[in-house]
């Protein structure tokens, strides 16, 4: 599988309870969402990530399942608990539903032919969506959850748009520049664009590198951040104002690959580290306040990833602690 196909961090999801009695206590202490929700409270934020925590003991570093938690790291709920590979969560913004990509039918070694699967957030009601040639991964929810942005690849990963249902399929990037492929799409907030990472295949298709948008009717391709020529960027996402682009930079170090993050301006102006210290960080994902992260680490010295949470003065915090597991690829709604 292509580098940058799949993150190899995980999530956890924080819960907070709303209550209508009292206004000024309408939700629990350590709530990260807004406190002005009465009468009308969403469901509790939450975390879907997926981990390979016991999932096949006899290679446990092959198979993962999908789990959503509190984004205390607490409330743990396995959605999945089967030995082919899920990976990819992503919640709708409604916190009802998942989508994820799954390897149908394949045990070890996991070789390929991801089809994207959708279920409740209870793992209740689950739907095959896509079922073709090739791998179909990555897959995204549009705000209002009527759409799913997802990656299809054979030779190369392109970009398809289709309802959530798995309905009235349609290309989204139609002008891929040179051979490389467009991988780890997300929505804009007005689900109006998409951005996404370009990933080369080849030396010749290093010059085109870099995080970039596309409108949902598939016009208006544009490079947002080219980075320098040692840097592969993946895994953007915007905050909920839609003012900056968090994403996944992977540097080449002296053959091998480290991996930190970076945001910058919605327009691609004002690049900015969040992480890149010694250890390998990726795949961020904003709360719903968009004053918080949550994102993969390998802690330093650690064979097996952990979910970190990031608040906006930099204090960091270790939700999962699994040591013996990867916990990866949080989404956070």
């Amino acid at each position: 599988m292509m580098m940058g196909r799949s993150c190899i961090l995980g999530a956890v999801l924080l819960t907070a309870a709303c209550g209508v009695a009292n206004p000024e206590q309408d939700v629990a202490e350590d709530d990260v969402t807004a406190k002005t929700c009465v009468p009308n409270c969403p469901p509790p934020t939450k975390i879907a990530f997926a981990s390979n925590r016991g999932s096949d003991p006899a290679h446990p570093s092959n198979s993962y399942d999908i789990f959503v938690m509190g984004t205390d790291g607490t409330l743990l709920n396995r959605l999945t608990d089967d030995p082919v590979m899920d990976r990819r969560p992503k919640l709708n913004k409604a916190r009802t539903q998942v989508v994820w990509q799954r390897d149908h039918g394949q045990t070890y070694p996991y070789l390929g032919g991801f089809e994207i699967v959708s279920a409740n957030i209870d793992g209740s009601n689950m739907q095959r969506l896509t079922n073709w040639e090739g791998d179909d991964e990555q897959p995204a929810f549009s705000p209002d959850g009527t759409r799913i942005v997802f990656v299809h690849c054979t030779s190369r990963c392109s970009l398809y748009l289709m309802d959530a249902d798995g309905q009235h399929l349609a290309l989204l990037a139609t002008d891929l520049q040179g051979s490389g492929s467009y991988l780890t799409p997300s929505f804009s907030p007005d689900g109006l664009k998409v951005v996404f990472g370009y990933e080369a295949l080849s030396t010749s298709d290093i010059p085109f590198r870099g995080i970039y948008r596309i409108n949902v009717d598939g016009t208006g391709l544009v490079r947002l951040n080219e980075g320098p020529p040692d840097w592969t960027s993946l895994f953007p996402v915007y905050n909920p104002a839609g003012t900056k682009i968090a994403f996944t930079t992977s540097i080449s170090v002296q053959g091998s690959f480290k991996r930190d993050l970076y945001s910058m301006n919605a327009d691609g102006t004002g690049l900015v580290a969040l992480q890149n210290g010694p250890e390998d960080d990726q795949c961020p994902a904003y709360s719903p306040t968009g004053d918080t992260l949550v994102f993969a680490r390998f802690p330093g010295g650690s064979s097996s990833s952990e979910i970190f949470m990031r608040s906006v003065n930099g204090t960091l915090i270790n939700l999962t602690n699994t040591v013996s597991a990867n916990d990866v690829e949080p989404s956070w709604q």
